[in-house]
């Protein structure tokens, strides 16, 4: 009989309930996957050394995924592998409990953020539906109506912002869509609990794909998230400025401030403007305008403008100029390698 330690009895057992609400997430009845996403938060509750590197493992690859479970009732004396496959729904599923557990733990998170930023990022599959022109055009069409819904009484403005929240209806075409919207989301909820200077040093990555999702990307839920992202950059930025300045009288450019200016922060700024001001979004023919894209756009400029209203971004610039002016001097290398 093999003996196992106490935490790797508890790790067989959060893995075997794990793997059994993971296969609940196929039930259609909406009691039964809910409970699934319930429990798989409270298991990583007491668990998150397994779960949480497994949920988001299952998210960013779904098929193909190895871990140990008890064999039977006798878990100390029968352990056995098995494989996890999961479809595209239940990763969409699993990617709402790994957003919850990411927002129980709040701080806490710093243990895993920076290997579950890699699997958001580099570790996510390229699923990609395909739609026709015709169909992607009736899909929007009857999103723009959700949105405005034009009668001849006064809109109530509240009404009108949940219905931007919501985001309105979605389809089964945009499944892969949804799954890969669900990566930025999960990386979203990162970024707003992590501490700035661990966003800061992925911020050329997170920057880059928010400006070649809004300028290239056709897919409404993927606009949507990166537009997220692109406030909680902007919101990240803003936090460590604050923190900064409770403990300084002067504003000074802090870690994350230069990250995100040295990443071609204005090229994102301009992204997001052509997104709100444009009627027909990035020009492309079949890409038209979204309500809920442009009002997560909006709230990522807002906060772009506090932070230049209080001229964080101008230091940041200059900054980043010197650095790189700094760089480039001969003289100036020299030195910090005899300092190092």
């Amino acid at each position: 009989m093999t003996t196992i330690s106490s935490k790797e009895e508890l790790g067989l057992i959060s893995r075997s309930l794990a793997r059994v609400c993971l296969n609940a997430l196929a039930d259609t009845e909406s009691y039964v996957y809910l409970a699934a996403i319930q429990t798989l938060v409270a298991i990583s509750d007491v668990c998150p050394s397994d779960i949480m590197p497994l949920m988001g493992e299952v998210i960013a690859k779904g098929n193909n995924i190895t871990i140990s479970i008890a064999d039977t009732v006798q878990y100390t004396s029968s352990i056995t592998s098995v494989e996890l496959s999961l479809s595209p729904e239940q990763r969409i599923k699993a990617t709402e409990s790994l957003i919850f557990m990411i927002r129980r733990r709040g701080e806490g998170i710093f243990m895993y953020g920076r290997s579950l930023l890699n699997v958001m990022l580099y570790g996510s599959s390229k699923d990609h539906a395909n739609k026709d022109y015709q169909t992607a055009q009736l899909i929007q069409s009857q999103t723009h109506n959700y949105f405005i819904q034009k009668n001849n009484d006064e809109e109530n403005s509240d009404e009108r912002k949940i219905r931007l929240n919501t985001g309105g209806p979605v389809y089964s075409i945009e499944e892969n869509d949804l799954l890969r919207a669900g990566s930025i989301s999960v990386t979203c909820e990162l970024v707003t609990v992590l501490n700035p200077i661990i966003v800061a040093s992925y911020c050329h990555d997170l920057v880059g794909l928010v400006i070649s999702a809004l300028q290239l990307e056709e897919s409404r839920p993927v606009r949507r998230a990166v537009a997220c992202l692109a406030r909680e950059l902007y919101t990240c930025t803003l936090k460590e400025v604050t923190a900064e300045r409770g403990n300084s009288k002067d504003s000074p450019a802090t870690t994350m401030a230069i990250a995100i200016v040295k990443s071609n922060e204005d090229q994102m700024y301009n992204a997001l403007i052509s997104c709100v001001s444009s009627s027909n979004q990035g020009g492309a023919s079949s890409r038209l305008i979204d309500p809920a894209t442009q009002s997560r756009c909006s709230e990522a400029i807002e906060t772009r403008e506090e932070l230049e209203n209080i001229g964080i971004l101008q230091v940041a610039t200059l900054v980043a100029q010197s650095q790189e002016n700094d760089s480039k001097n001969s003289t100036v290398v020299a030195v910090r390698k005899a300092l190092a």
